[in-house]
């Protein structure tokens, strides 16, 4: 194919991609015709088959056009930053590193909106057909990009044993619901403080928990008065190994 018309050919296909994605983010992809499309694009119906044989054949290039777009170079920029700023961090987990991940969030939500519409369309139209893979295994995704500095974080004294990577996908998570709730689905502050306030929240129980561990009626204070009496109970080895022994040589 000659380059110029394999230039106008990479124009219409775009723009009948983009038409496309805009129908179906506003009307859905059961709700959208060839002929919408046509008219948006300002193409014939007939150019639109050339490229595409089908509407569903459409739709899955419009998602993965958008995904190579939209979702790589999301990974790529925040693969990038948790490289960065955790590989360059004595404390991975600081509140300092999760309020800069909240915000690299924050912005792929707000800036890329329609993506996360087109979505939740194929959630309910297609039993999310296209975008599952996306949140396979988010933990290992998590461990292959910080491998060498969550296993650190994994071999420090203080840490409880939990995978590291599992964590970090947790609150990756809740804050990602957090920003797709207020953007896609008008919350408004849905959990009734300013944004700045729900993220530090988040974040505060994800570093420190619920509890007050020293105050008294608290369950982790009442963890360790467990354990401590159970310990009590059991004694010194040396002498509850003798009473056992001074018991089984008394008489019978």
């Amino acid at each position: 194919m000659p380059k110029l018309a394999k230039q106008r050919a990479d124009q219409n296909r775009c723009q009948i991609e983009k038409a496309a994605f805009s129908l179906f983010t506003r009307q859905g992809f059961h709700g959208t015709n060839i002929r919408d499309i046509a008219e948006l694009a300002q193409v014939s119906t007939g150019a639109i088959y050339t490229y595409f044989p089908t509407k569903d054949a459409l739709y899955v290039s419009v998602v993965e056009s958008y995904q190579k777009s939209v979702v790589y170079s999301y990974q790529k920029r925040i693969r990038s930053w948790l490289a960065r700023e955790f590989e360059n961090s004595q404390e991975p987990f600081s509140r300092h590193n999760l309020e800069g991940l909240a915000r690299e969030i924050r912005s792929f939500v707000y800036d890329h909106a329609d993506y996360w519409k087109l979505m939740y369309i194929d959630v309910v139209e297609f039993k999310n057909q296209h975008f599952a893979h996306s949140f396979h295994n988010i933990p290992e995704q998590f461990n292959w990009t910080l491998d060498a500095q969550l296993r650190k974080v994994a071999s420090n004294p203080a840490w409880r044993g939990i995978d590291p990577g599992f964590v970090l996908a947790t609150i990756y998570m809740q804050i990602l619901t957090y920003f797709l709730v207020e953007r896609l689905f008008g919350g408004e502050q849905h959990l009734g403080v300013p944004e700045d306030t729900a993220i530090r929240r988040m974040i505060d129980m994800a570093l420190n928990g619920i509890w007050r561990k020293d105050i008294a009626g608290s369950p982790r204070a009442g963890n360790q008065a467990r354990r401590k009496r159970s310990k009590n109970k059991l004694g010194k080895p040396g002498k509850t190994v003798a009473k056992a022994v001074a018991g089984k040589s008394g008489p019978h």
